[in-house]
């Protein structure tokens, strides 16, 4: 997860907002992780650049997680800055100063840049700590998502595995009700869309590999 604190231009503000990144992240990556949904696989470039030029996967989940648990991203140009003229405004209001720091948080958690729009995405923290569901490997922590979250792998449309073989696969390992489907590009608008079609979910999301 990307946040950055920046100065108000004040002198010492950019040395003093470094520094509190540093720290940050120091701390966060020694126990915190996020995981990365879009909440839609039909925009192409989303294949192109997180599976592999549509050569990859998606991987559809139906999310078991509590709303107020997942991040709905926004996009908007402005980046979220801290004002330490304000911070100093407060004085020993302890309160309004909590507010302006959490609400500064918030933003730094959900904004990106309207360039990456197209993505749709929300996030989840995860605690790489819990070692039930995380797992470190060849420097990769692998997450294990619930239990029959996942509803769908959709094969990019230049994708050399077989259906089969992914259905072979998935029945190995207990994912017995897991559809396997390839994507296609959608003769009538830019989209991706799928071969075959499914019931409509309450709410899913793809995850790209």
């Amino acid at each position: 997860m990307e946040t950055r604190l920046y100065g108000n231009g004040h002198t010492g503000s950019t040395e003093v907002g470094g520094k509190l990144n540093s720290e940050r992240q120091r701390w966060s990556e020694t126990w915190m992780g996020v995981l990365c949904f879009s909440d839609s696989f039909s925009a192409p470039v989303l294949w192109s650049l997180y599976a592999d030029k549509h050569s990859g996967v998606a991987f559809e989940v139906k999310y078991p997680w509590p709303d107020d648990h997942l991040v709905k991203m926004t996009y908007f140009p402005e980046r979220p800055v801290m004002d330490f003229s304000r911070l100093r405004e407060f004085g020993g209001d302890e309160e309004a100063r909590n507010r302006y720091l959490l609400d500064l948080l918030a933003r730094l958690m959900r904004n990106k840049s309207p360039g990456f729009i197209f993505e749709k995405e929300y996030r989840l923290q995860i605690d790489l700590r819990d070692s039930k569901r995380c797992r470190l490997s060849d420097g990769y922590y692998d997450w294990q998502l619930p239990d029959y979250s996942l509803k769908r792998v959709i094969l990019g449309f230049c994708c050399t595995l077989e259906e089969a073989t992914v259905r072979r696969l998935l029945d190995t390992n207990g994912f017995t009700e897991t559809e396997v489907v390839r994507a296609k590009m959608c003769q009538e608008t830019y989209s991706v869309v799928v071969r075959t079609r499914c019931p409509k979910l309450r709410r899913t999301f793809s995850r790209f590999s």
